[in-house]
């Protein structure tokens, strides 16, 4: 199952008081399951009323070998579809975001994706690169779990020297600080199904407080199926 690395770049308003003008969504971008891969497409499926839920794909695992009736059947589930993402993971502009290949082999998914939705959000935006570098946005990032990691656990064949820099949660949000060059503090939050409510809740108190005047909030949970 993937779920969908989401951003959104907030401005603070002034203060009135005790009045707080709302916090203004400026830009955003997604990427979730099947054909909803951008804000149209997930727009349309809505409208369409469809869902991007799917059989188990054959080429993900043997769905009727891990099945059972019985939800309470060890080392088995009850469920025989999910979300799975559409698009092959692997694909990733490397030398855009100025990453060797070697290193781009290290990065979870989750990374990559990231990088791309927020390109993607101060895109629609408005806003260039040149415009946001230097600035004192800040990044807040709600990620529960990593999986990619445990590949190299089965394949030491696997390492790199960029296996810490492309695995460790605790660096997303940093890579997103690091490319756009953006000088605002840059934390990964995990607090389980609530990581993304919890960086959203930071993200606005570091508006209100005055910590920056602008903020980029992410969250991503991609599930290795394979």
């Amino acid at each position: 199952m993937a779920s969908a690395p989401g951003y959104f770049s907030l401005r603070r308003g002034e203060l009135d008081g005790d009045v707080v003008e709302p916090v203004a969504i400026v830009g955003f971008s997604l990427k979730f399951p099947q054909d909803a891969t951008s804000p149209e497409a997930f727009w349309d499926m809505l409208a369409e009323r469809r869902s991007a839920m799917t059989k188990v794909p054959e080429d993900r695992w043997s769905a009727d070998g891990y099945y059972s009736a019985d939800p309470g059947k060890p080392g088995m589930n009850n469920v025989e579809g999910a979300h799975f993402v559409k698009e092959d993971v692997g694909l990733f502009d490397a030398p855009f975001f100025s990453i060797t290949p070697t290193e781009a082999r290290s990065m979870d998914p989750q990374q990559r994706w990231l990088l791309e939705c927020s390109y993607r959000a101060f895109e629609n935006a408005g806003m260039s690169l040149e415009q946001v570098a230097g600035s004192d946005t800040t990044v807040h990032m709600g990620c529960w779990s990593g999986e990619f990691n445990s590949l190299f656990h089965h394949d030491h064949e696997l390492h790199t020297p960029y296996f810490l820099t492309g695995t460790g949660n605790a660096l997303i949000a940093n890579r997103v600080s690091w490319f756009f060059d953006l000088r605002g503090s840059s934390a990964t939050i995990d607090t389980g199904c609530s990581s993304s409510m919890v960086a959203l809740h930071q993200a606005c108190e570091s508006l209100r407080s005055g910590q920056s005047t602008m903020v980029c909030l992410q969250t991503a949970r991609c599930s290795r199926t394979r």
